[in-house]
């Protein structure tokens, strides 16, 4: 599996790889809409991928089966969305794009990653933390204002957490 800087031509793949691992939530108690959601829209991708801030993960057959957008903020990576198609879960893919955006937050010398998720899904809070993620009990004004902003488009607020990975802390899944 390679995990390279998305390009732009990627972008119009990004949102059917959404889409299939939202299907996940059909099953999560009081989440199920989440699997008919809204997307990210495809130029919100594209500006993220001219950023150089998307990365993807690519079959040797081309086949994209995962991203990882992100975007730098004062001296921070926030990561936007983890999303690996549903035939492509459970092989550490995700894992593989979280260590490039780590990797590259590296070496930009940023100070840690950061992001908002479900404090009560087994693949979100529990899986962040196992890669040495900390919840935050005090969030900060962005992270708080991006906790807020998910929950006036329907995101639990109850069940919505901003964790932080420090530099340094990154312990890789193999």
């Amino acid at each position: 599996m390679l995990i390279r800087p998305a390009r732009l031509t990627d972008a119009a793949d990004l949102p059917a790889i959404e889409k299939s691992a939202a299907q996940l939530y059909s099953g999560a108690a009081g989440l199920a809409w989440l699997a008919d959601g809204p997307l990210i829209a495809q130029a919100a991708h594209e500006s993220r991928i001219l950023q150089q801030s998307v990365w993807v993960a690519e079959t040797d057959e081309g086949v994209l089966t995962g991203f990882i957008s992100t975007e730098i903020v004062d001296t921070e990576l926030h990561i936007w969305e983890l999303s690996v198609h549903m035939d492509w879960q459970r092989r550490g893919i995700g894992g593989l794009l979280m260590a490039s955006a780590y990797q590259h937050a590296l070496a930009q010398g940023l100070s840690a990653l950061t992001l908002t998720t479900f404090s009560d899904v087994a693949w979100c809070a529990p899986a962040y933390a196992r890669l040495g993620f900390q919840q935050l009990l005090q969030p900060g004004q962005r992270l708080q204002e991006t906790l807020d902003a998910e929950a006036l488009h329907g995101l639990p607020p109850g069940r919505r957490i901003a964790m932080r990975l420090p530099m340094g802390m990154f312990t890789p899944r193999h």
